[in-house]
């Protein structure tokens, strides 16, 4: 599958996936990777710099918490970022609608 079609929606992936409970970079990328069954490849090379960029946006809020004698850095959705979810969320659903009914009715 296309790798392209991913980066176009991670915004709406990783705040999905941030609604369910908040959670680190890393068990973040673990979550994402499970759900996708690894059809997309999802890395931490793409995570960190979109979790950057939506906590500058204010979408998503980091916090130090340490477990184990190890810091980590959690992030959970913020009110702003639960609107962006749902605009985005709507968006997908009516897109995935628009494009479902025309590669449905397309006659080749």
């Amino acid at each position: 599958m296309d790798q392209q079609l991913l980066k176009g929606h991670s915004q709406l992936l990783v705040l999905a996936a941030l609604q369910k409970q908040p959670m680190h970079g890393y068990a973040l990328s673990e979550y994402l990777k499970d759900e996708m069954a690894e059809i997309f490849k999802f890395g931490v090379g793409m995570l960190y710099p979109l979790l950057h960029k939506l906590e500058k946006e204010k979408y998503i809020v980091g916090f130090w918490e340490e477990s184990g004698g190890l810091r980590k850095r959690v992030y959970r959705l913020t009110r702003q970022g639960k609107k962006e979810l749902n605009k985005k969320r709507q968006e997908w659903n009516n897109l995935s609608l628009l494009v479902r009914n025309i590669i449905n009715h397309a006659t080749l």
